[in-house]
């Protein structure tokens, strides 16, 4: 049998409904952006449902994606490849709630099976994952089959702004740590960034941020926002009363388990791996 291409054919679709009346008499809320490209993921073997995390959309080249981390595509530990789950499991299918459309409440459940028939896996992964393991995803998402049921909403289109990437700074990091029930928006969890962000590639792949996280929040966006006077990238300043400047830096995948004591410190791979993965349009094995 033929493998699919994309990880959307034989979705199920479902509404998640969670307010019998409009808040305030609203039918719809003024929601940040961001909030609304995230995309909380149940993972699933079969029937068996395993650990939560997170992902959001991305577009490249007219077409749409759904990234997270490797390791919740897997179940499998992205350095020392140990499986995670006591039992073994591993996902085959990924129950996600999409926005129906900007400012509503309600979001459309979809099954996206991210194996096919034969078990091979249907995401991309960084073309050197031999040499160099990034725990990073790409799932080909069928723009065509969720036409008219989901607003698909990409970060990389929400949050262009070239504004620097420093030492000290704080991003947010936009995840579920408390699962994907109603609301099913995202918490946007603190952070500072803890590494030299100009190492990042030359280095290990991903910059150190000194925050406390939970389970939940693999595959978040992570989001450098800057409200008022910016540094941009050119080192040039710019101030804006039009609202924030946002800019995506990262996929977050968890806490460095290496680290001695009681330190926080979180992984964030860098950003352009994701158009990296896509481009190198690599099936893992």
């Amino acid at each position: 049998m033929k493998p699919k291409n994309t990880a959307s054919e034989h979705s199920i679709f479902g509404k998640l409904r969670w307010l019998d009346e409009p808040l305030n008499g609203r039918k719809t809320m003024a929601l940040d952006r961001l909030s609304l490209s995230t995309v909380p993921i149940t993972p699933f073997f079969n029937d068996l449902r395993l650990p939560e995390a997170t992902g959001f959309v991305w577009k490249r080249r007219d077409r749409f994606y759904l990234i997270t981390n490797w390791h919740v595509a897997t179940a499998t530990h992205i350095f020392t490849k140990q499986l995670l789950l006591k039992t073994g499991a591993r996902p085959n299918r990924f129950r996600c709630s999409f926005v129906i459309r900007v400012g509503a409440l309600e979001r459309e459940i979809v099954d996206i099976p991210i194996r096919d028939d034969n078990d091979e896996p249907l995401w991309l992964v960084y073309a050197a994952q031999h040499i160099r393991a990034i725990d990073i995803v790409a799932i080909p998402l069928d723009a065509d089959a969720l036409k008219g049921k989901v607003t698909l909403l990409p970060v990389n289109e929400l949050a262009p702004g070239r504004i620097a990437i420093m030492i000290g700074v704080d991003v947010f990091i936009l995840g579920y740590p408390f699962g994907s029930g109603p609301p099913a928006f995202p918490v946007w969890k603190r952070g500072s960034i803890a590494s030299e962000p100009d190492l990042v590639k030359a280095a290990t792949g991903y910059y150190l941020v000194d925050t406390a996280s939970r389970p939940g929040m693999s595959g978040s966006p992570v989001i450098l926002r800057s409200w008022n006077s910016h540094i941009m990238e050119s080192n040039a300043f710019a101030a804006t009363t039009d609202g924030p400047i946002d800019r995506v830096i990262g996929v977050y995948s968890g806490r460095k388990d290496d680290v001695p004591g009681d330190a926080q410190i979180g992984m964030v791979w860098h950003v352009s791996y994701i158009d990296d993965i896509i481009d190198g349009d690599k099936r893992d094995i």
